[in-house]
């Protein structure tokens, strides 16, 4: 009896080593194979319901995401998909095609307006070098052209051109007219004239179409301003030139000599022709039938006093006064 008990704990202690050791062959075996023991486990004891092996497409008994998404979108367990849920897969597919196209779509535009925004900034680059090598600065600020020293714009520019009156003495020497002695009147021959080099230049910018006006200021500071250019219909030339207006500008030598600096251009025209009321220096800027006169000196200083200047304007407003002038009317005896 005592040596049968005494076997029955070495026989337990057999079990157990085995058991043991079965065990550590089996880890041994799982991490050989890449396995967790508890994976290995759980591979080994899923398993797929009848509907899902319908949907283990690739057969490896086991659901992918994918298959796993469409057993997912069987709620009713048929074991397969109704034209529903097809329709709406295909509609989401076309969807995201669509998507993706219009994607494109915008980054190529993008890439197009990239490559156009680059081109514009090398014209840009080629045109400033070019127009830098062409043009300079003078002593006014103005950006001129080197080689005929006008004032280049890149937008529509309006230029003035100052135009006089000038009268022959009888000594045959021509200077302009001015108030002598209070005549307001020339006896000799008078004409409108205007430079040489600026009819030239006025030639020029109405070739480009460019705005042109003709400024005339008077004795009393005052400015008459006339629009040449541009017109739809002209005859630009550096001999003669005639404007939609009426006005021509015709180029004369003072007498026999023909050097430059005796060349000017005259100006004619009804709209250079003062008329009742406005502005003159003598009596050959009115119209037939008028005289430039003083205006009412009185009435004018009563429009200064109205103005409450202060001292220091009243005087001058009266001073401005003595020499404002206009074209009149006269009347004569019978």
């Amino acid at each position: 009896m005592t040596s049968i008990e005494e076997d029955k704990p070495n026989k337990s202690v057999t079990i157990n080593e085995e058991l043991t050791a079965s065990m550590i062959d089996e880890e041994q075996q799982d991490s050989e194979a890449g396995m967790p023991p508890s994976t290995r486990t759980m591979s080994q004891t899923t398993v797929l319901s009848d509907v899902g092996k319908m949907y283990d497409i690739d057969g490896d008994g086991k659901l992918d995401e994918a298959e796993q998404a469409m057993r997912d979108m069987d709620k009713t367990g048929r074991g397969y998909l109704t034209n529903d849920k097809v329709y709406e897969l295909m509609l989401e597919h076309y969807n995201m095609q669509r998507s993706l196209l219009k994607s494109k779509r915008v980054v190529i535009g993008l890439g197009i307006f990239v490559i156009l925004l680059t081109i514009c900034n090398l014209g840009t680059s080629i045109a400033a070098a070019y127009l830098a090598r062409e043009t300079t600065i003078n002593d006014k600020n103005e950006l001129i052209d080197v080689d005929t020293g006008e004032a280049v714009s890149t937008q529509s520019m309006s230029d003035e051109f100052n135009y006089t009156r000038a009268y022959n003495e009888t000594e045959g020497q021509r200077r302009l007219c001015a108030k002598t002695n209070g005549i307001y009147v020339c006896d000799t021959t008078s004409y409108l004239e205007i430079p040489l080099e600026e009819g030239q230049r006025l030639v020029r910018k109405c070739k480009k179409g460019e705005t042109v006006n003709l400024k005339r200021t008077w004795l009393d500071g005052s400015d008459t301003m006339v629009a040449l250019c541009p017109t739809r219909r002209g005859q630009y030339s550096l001999m003669k030139s005639r404007f939609q207006n009426g006005i021509e500008m015709s180029l004369t030598r003072y007498g026999s000599s023909a050097t430059k600096d005796a060349a000017f251009y005259v100006l004619t025209g009804d709209d250079l022709i003062q008329e009742l009321g406005e502005v003159c220096d003598e009596t050959n800027d009115c119209a037939d039938g008028l005289a430039c006169m003083d205006d009412d000196i009185e009435a004018c200083k009563a429009v200064c006093d109205k103005l409450r200047f202060g001292p220091s304007r009243l005087q001058p407003c009266y001073d401005e006064c003595a020499l404002k002038r206009s074209c009149q009317a006269t009347f004569t005896d019978e």
